[in-house]
């Protein structure tokens, strides 16, 4: 074989690599785009405006904090499943993992000689209803490498959205 030959091969081949590579970029953003664009229609719908977004694996979070609600918009397969959780009916609001609580006063590296499963941030309301949660690390979706990235957006999303509760005081007399 010539080298012209061979040279063409490689330079094909790194072309289509890179081809490959753009799409697939390409194709994670529109998929981020539809999310948000999706996340602003639903919010519209519902009358809501948001001061502040997360965008999670394959679920948007969107904070509405004049109207204290906050729009859970989660694509699984080709669907959309929005919820809403009015801050004025949660009660508390904390980070929860598989094996217990996190201690939200420390941002520090999380131990990986144990195995984490899932750190969700739970919203507990105060008509005693079934806890609501919004899933930031997945042992089976996400990697290792996120964890504490994920960790810490929850440990942050859960003193941001504490201080916004209405918490009930006891009077004595």
């Amino acid at each position: 074989m010539s080298t012209v030959f061979i040279t063409l091969i490689l330079f094909s081949l790194v072309v289509l690599i890179f081809r490959s590579l753009t799409f697939f970029i390409k194709t994670d953003k529109k998929k981020r785009e539809n999310l948000f664009l999706r996340l602003s229609q639903e919010g519209t719908a519902n009358n809501l405006t948001f001061c502040s977004q997360e965008i999670l694996q394959n679920k948007v979070i969107g904070i509405d904090g004049i109207r204290r609600r906050i729009m859970i918009l989660e694509r699984i397969k080709n669907k959309y499943n929005c919820s809403v959780i009015s801050l004025d009916e949660v009660q508390n609001c904390e980070v929860v993992t598989n094996s217990g609580f996190i201690n939200t006063g420390s941002l520090k590296r999380y131990d990986t000689g144990k195995k984490l499963d899932a750190i969700e941030l739970q919203f507990e309301f105060k008509n005693q209803a079934q806890p609501a949660s919004i899933i930031f690390y997945d042992g089976l979706i996400n990697s290792k490498k996120e964890l504490a990235l994920l960790k810490a957006k929850a440990e942050y999303w859960s003193v941001m959205l504490s201080k916004m509760l209405n918490l009930q005081v006891r009077v004595r007399a």
